[in-house]
């Protein structure tokens, strides 16, 4: 049950209503049906539903260091454009093991441009 209101609160808010409003109206729901015991249930089945749906839509920058964001921004611009996402799906993550460069991961998209892959194909290449 808490699920299926964790989808409509979902999709109010999908459809452009303000988070704030959507939940003002499942509060007075739940209120008029005698059911606010539910809430921290749907609150909970509310971050799952977000969770996947982020992993769904959402894209993943990941750079070596917080100086390289700005130039890989614009270098993604591109790819960004071939799977429809906008810089607001963009989440950006610093991984101190790429060493240099970046990489997108979302939507069953990998584009790698670090260092790490590269060193890390040159190594395997001197040991064979």
């Amino acid at each position: 049950m808490e699920t299926s209101y964790a989808q409509a609160l979902w999709q109010l808010i999908e459809r452009g209503a303000t988070p704030k409003k959507a939940l003002e109206q499942l509060r007075e729901n739940l209120e008029t049906k005698g059911r606010m015991a539910l809430m921290p249930r749907i609150a909970l089945a509310f971050a799952r539903i977000a969770e996947r749906n982020t992993g769904k839509r959402g894209v993943t920058l990941t750079v070596a260091h917080e100086s390289d964001e700005r130039r890989a921004k614009s270098a993604i611009k591109d790819v960004l454009a071939e799977i429809q996402a906008t810089p607001k799906d963009v989440t950006v993550k610093v991984d101190d093991s790429l060493i240099g460069g970046w990489r997108l991961e979302g939507r069953e998209l990998l584009v790698d441009a670090s260092w790490k892959r590269h060193l890390l194909s040159i190594y395997n290449r001197a040991t064979q």
